[in-house]
């Protein structure tokens, strides 16, 4: 994991790729999911907690919110959801379908931002 101070948000917002937030509560999970997704060529930044994810929304913009289900109890998380783009993920996914849910995440995302 590698801190998002400044001078990293400034590198992944002028990265061409797609800049990623994964929300997961389980490290082992976070760790195989940003090995997954760096893997894949894309710019991550992970958090543990919807509080962590929304503070470091105010550091960098992200394309895309990755958002395990059990983080989402009671509306939590509807301030993040509102704001991002986002893909909410069952616990046992498995690294393909986590590509291709994204995959379809960002081609529906760039569709829509074509339309405008």
């Amino acid at each position: 994991m590698q801190w998002l101070g400044p001078e990293i948000a400034a590198r992944y917002e002028s990265s061409h790729w797609p800049v990623l937030l994964s929300v997961c509560p389980d490290i082992d999970r976070m760790q195989d999911r940003e090995h997954t997704l760096h893997s894949a060529g894309y710019v991550v930044a992970s958090a543990s907690t919807l509080f962590a994810a929304e503070q470091m929304c105010h550091l960098c913009s992200f394309d895309l919110v990755l958002l395990d289900r059990e983080c989402v109890p009671d509306d939590e998380a509807a301030d993040l959801l509102q704001r991002y783009p986002s893909v909410l993920l069952e616990p046992g996914v498995t690294e393909l379908q986590l590509l291709s849910k994204l995959r379809a995440a960002l081609q529906t995302q760039q569709a829509t931002v074509a339309v405008h």
